[in-house]
């Protein structure tokens, strides 16, 4: 599981070490060379461009969505986005806290159902320590049930058909784990800390995860047709197959989706879906303070422990470049969301396998280009 971070690794290291290159006219033909090279080491990869500054609301789709090489890759195809979802779900928290309903700072333990607190606290936990912010930012010293080790994936591959509930996660996370350190110390990517936060909106709307994210989040307003919490909610009607995933050799497509679900992953998306969600998050779309973007951008105060760590906010990673930073999130499932607030653009993209960063780099220096020329 460990190569989905060094791959994160790499998007940092090429967005700080890219050169500057080439008119608005030539852009929609870059975008398409770019997806016509990535392909030719996919099986497929589709791509958004949000950049209403340079009026470009662009899409595009080549290669299949599938490693057999079946079915042509379609635009409008879904995807699991896996662990992106945890940028709608920091929002629906922060959202929350907006209400008067959550304060981050305050305890886990004033928000999650005794059970889990009870299961928490038999690995020693100190849940008067950890805080909705530090799960937030994954500083929570929670193990992770995920990633923390090979555990997970080794029994979820034994069983692909197993639904897990939010308990088993935790309690798996506790018998395969112990704490990685005292909260707020130590920089550890935590699905248990966002399982939490998913039973936090459930808690505090009093309605299921689905409804309560769209409680929280206006999906209308942003104009999200084709994503969904999956199994949790029906899909709308109409939408081509999901494209298929992969765990580097094994196809997961039909492996049951609670292995990653309730706040840390589970919803379903496009390319064009998510890039709208990131337009409206950084555009006034979302929260109804302004003070609220700053709050989930706020730094997570580590130190120390390289870049990786000390990046992450809340639910969006911050990405440093030469020409203006970039907030975004990277899916399991080989899929990545980013915006550049500088430039107000999106780029989205979701590779079948095969992911690198290349097109992104490319795309954004575009971009850039077409920034210099105004």
């Amino acid at each position: 599981m460990k190569f989905k971070f060094a791959t994160l690794f790499t998007l940092f290291f090429v967005f700080a070490t890219y050169a500057q290159v080439a008119t608005q006219t030539e852009s929609e033909v870059v975008f398409q060379n770019l997806l016509i090279k990535t392909a030719e080491r996919s099986a497929g990869v589709s791509m958004t461009v949000l950049a209403p500054n340079f009026d470009i609301e662009w899409s595009g789709a080549v290669g299949y969505d599938s490693k057999a090489k079946d079915q042509k890759l379609s635009v409008e195809q879904p995807f699991r986005i896996a662990s992106i979802s945890k940028t709608f779900t920091a929002v629906g928290v922060l959202r929350l806290m907006e209400m008067g309903k959550v304060a981050i700072n305050a305890p886990i333990r004033d928000y999650i159902s005794e059970a889990h607190i009870a299961i928490l606290e038999q690995d020693g936990y100190d849940l008067d320590a950890i805080t909705v912010k530090h799960c937030l930012q994954h500083t929570s010293g929670l193990f992770d049930y995920a990633m923390g080790n090979d555990d997970y994936v080794l029994t979820a591959i034994q069983d692909p058909g197993k639904r897990w509930t939010r308990t088993e996660q935790i309690q798996f996370a506790v018998d395969h784990g112990e704490p990685v350190g005292k909260p707020g110390e130590k920089f550890h990517y935590s699905d248990t800390g966002y399982v939490l936060l998913g039973e936090i909106i459930e808690r505090q709307t009093g309605k299921g995860l689905a409804e309560g994210y769209k409680a929280l989040i206006d999906f209308e307003k942003l104009d999200l047709k084709s994503t969904w919490l999956q199994s949790l909610e029906p899909a709308p009607e109409g939408l081509p197959r999901l494209v298929r995933t992969y765990l580097e050799t094994i196809e997961a497509t039909e492996w049951d989706n609670s292995v990653d679900l309730y706040g840390g992953g589970g919803y379903v998306s496009t390319t064009d879906d998510l890039a709208k969600f990131y337009q409206g998050l950084f555009n006034g779309k979302i929260f109804e303070k302004p003070g609220t973007l700053e709050i989930m951008l706020t730094k997570n105060g580590m130190s120390g422990q390289g870049n990786l760590a000390e990046s992450y906010r809340m639910g969006i990673w911050e990405i440093k470049t030469p020409d203006g930073n970039g907030y975004m999130h990277n899916g399991f499932w080989e899929s990545v969301v980013i915006h550049f607030p500088a430039y107000n653009t999106t780029i989205a993209l979701n590779y079948v396998d095969g992911y690198n960063n290349d097109m992104m780099k490319e795309a954004f220096k575009e971009i850039v280009r077409l920034a210099t020329e105004e």
